[in-house]
């Protein structure tokens, strides 16, 4: 697996490549817009000076002599080049034009035209006169040499120019990568206190980004905390437990005084000896790490129809009834094992106290996954409903078990962040709502 890189060095990276890409994307549009700017003030000036020549022409009806004399002051005042092309087919020009930009223009209809001039792309504008003039159309074309030189310079500023904005705009990416990234160091200072016991978890109060992962890692530390707790007390409880039988039985086996055994010690080491062994084996499996774990899913539809089919077997003359609008792939994030247990120890406590029938209602609603398991049984009283999920609390003795259905539901949503409430079912029994709440 390949290491992650730096969120820092990550986003410095991409700062530059996005700030270069918009510094291109200024530049060239920013040079659209000068040229366009440029273009419009060269032909606004064209034009006053073409208006300003026809006025002149129109209003002194000068002849050929006299505007070829026109021309040239027009050549010395605006340093341009001036046709003007006659209806009888002459062409009298202004002496900074060639042949060959005599004949492009020539071949131009009216309006502004443009024609090369080595690196420089010259303006015109050529406009038709009227008909009861003798000249057919006057043209200005610009003559300015250096204007690629000039453009060159111009770029070359607004390149300059763009590139310290350019440094600014990185040194931004990279000061505001800085500060937003700062309160990481608050985080690892966290961890770095954790690991040497100085704090019990990180602190929640974080940047809204690393809220939900801090509130995760907190969970799991508190999940794991339960579970050291719980392994602690079910090793003190099975010491104690075995260190008792075994005395007893030992008590027994030692009195070398006495006759062997009686039938009534051996039927009393015997029955010790299997609660013993049933209390060794709901202990170990409970000592199985269970509660919420990352990445592990389950069917809670198959889970709940497997331990009815095992439910209808030991309660062969009760009907088992399953109400559900979800489909039998849906998953829920839990570990199979838990829930297995959930659903078999809450039907089986409705096994055991209903007359006839059993209903288990499953749906996913707002709060999570509900489970609701009702009977129509004796019910359970609000004074009673705290006592019975403490562990080995039964409310009728005649009825067989060990107390534990309910504790251990208890203590499988405790590790799940769940919750439990009991109350009277639409039969008169008892109705047990569980609710597992969405992961976080």
């Amino acid at each position: 697996m390949t290491a992650q890189k730096s969120i820092r060095k990550t986003a410095l990276q991409y700062g530059m490549v996005f700030s270069i890409l918009y510094f291109l994307l200024i530049f060239f549009s920013h040079t659209y817009v000068i040229e366009e700017l440029s273009n419009e003030s060269r032909k606004h000036r064209l034009d006053k000076e073409v208006e300003s020549f026809q006025t002149i022409i129109a209003n002194e009806m000068p002849t050929a002599d006299e505007i070829g004399s026109m021309i040239d002051q027009f050549q010395l005042l605006l340093e341009h080049a001036l046709i003007v092309e006659m209806k009888d087919g002459s062409v009298i020009a202004s002496n900074n034009v060639n042949q060959t930009k005599l004949r492009m223009i020539s071949e131009k209809p009216a309006g502004f035209v443009e024609i090369s001039h080595g690196a420089d792309r010259l303006l015109g504008l050529k406009r038709g006169v009227g008909i009861d003039s003798s000249l057919s159309s006057i043209t200005i074309l610009e003559m300015e040499s250096g204007l690629a030189e000039r453009s060159s310079g111009a770029h070359l500023t607004l390149l300059a120019a763009s590139a310290i904005l350019l440094v600014v705009l990185l040194a931004l990416v990279g000061t505001t990568t800085y500060l937003a990234l700062k309160p990481i160091e608050h985080i690892k200072e966290d961890m770095r206190r954790l690991q040497s016991g100085k704090q019990p978890r990180l602190n929640p109060d974080a940047p809204e980004e690393f809220s939900p992962l801090i509130k995760q890692f907190n969970n799991l530390l508190e999940l794991a905390s339960r579970r050291l707790d719980r392994h602690r007390r079910l090793n003190s409880d099975l010491s104690h437990m075995v260190k008792t039988s075994i005395s007893a039985n030992l008590a027994i086996l030692s009195d070398t005084g006495s006759l062997p055994p009686s039938r009534d010690d051996i039927e009393f080491m015997t029955s010790n000896l299997k609660d013993l062994s049933r209390s060794l084996n709901y202990r170990m499996s409970k000592a199985d790490i269970s509660g919420r774990q990352m990445g592990q899913t389950c069917l809670p539809i198959e889970i709940a129809n497997n331990v009815i089919s095992v439910m209808e077997k030991i309660f062969p003359d009760k009907s088992f009834r399953i109400n559900t609008s979800l489909p039998n792939n849906f998953s829920w994030p839990m570990e199979r094992q838990d829930l297995s247990e959930l659903f078999g120890n809450l039907l089986e406590n409705g096994g055991k106290w209903s007359q006839a029938e059993i209903d288990v209602s499953i749906s996913q609603t707002d709060s999570g996954l509900t489970i609701e398991v009702a009977d129509d049984g004796p019910g359970i009283t609000p004074e009673a409903a705290s006592k019975v999920m403490d562990r080995g609390s039964r409310l009728d003795e005649t009825v067989s078990g060990f107390g534990l259905g309910l504790s251990i539901v208890s203590e499988i949503l405790e590790d799940n962040f769940g919750r439990m409430n009991i109350g009277p079912s639409e039969t008169g029994g008892a109705r047990i709502t569980v609710v597992l709440p969405f992961p976080e």
